[in-house]
């Protein structure tokens, strides 16, 4: 809802920080893509933080590229339920492939870093809106 919410002209302002909400929806699905990857099996898979497939530069310049950009996340929601609706609670204790952590300490990340970032762009709609 907040996310259906935003106008797209805003999305590339970045008068308040560093990071548009553009940028913020790409990263938050970046890291989508990686859990997404690690639960599919791929070892090699990373992401560096800070680089460029952690923190996309993203440019959106009109609202079909809104509205591909709001596709990826929910995209990334559907492939991410459609994996773990493959799996039981054992996978929590699975070791994440090439990583020296396992599912159980990820699983739980992955969705506070969403809460985090969405705050970030609901206080920067609100923000632009006024």
């Amino acid at each position: 809802k907040i996310l259906n919410d935003i106008d797209w002209r805003i999305v590339n302002d970045t008068k308040y920080t560093d990071k548009s909400i553009a940028v913020l929806l790409k990263h938050i699905v970046n890291w989508r893509v990686f859990v997404i990857k690690k639960l599919q099996g791929n070892e090699t898979y990373d992401i560096i933080i800070d680089e460029a497939n952690d923190w996309t530069k993203v440019s959106v310049h009109n609202e079909e590229e809104w509205l591909q950009l709001l596709k990826e996340i929910v995209n990334s929601q559907e492939q991410l339920l459609s994996i773990l609706a493959t799996h039981d609670d054992q996978i929590l204790l699975k070791k994440v492939p090439g990583k020296d952590y396992d599912f159980g300490s990820i699983l739980p990340s992955i969705a506070q870093h969403d809460l985090y970032h969405l705050g970030q762009i609901a206080m920067l709609n609100v923000t632009y809106k006024s």
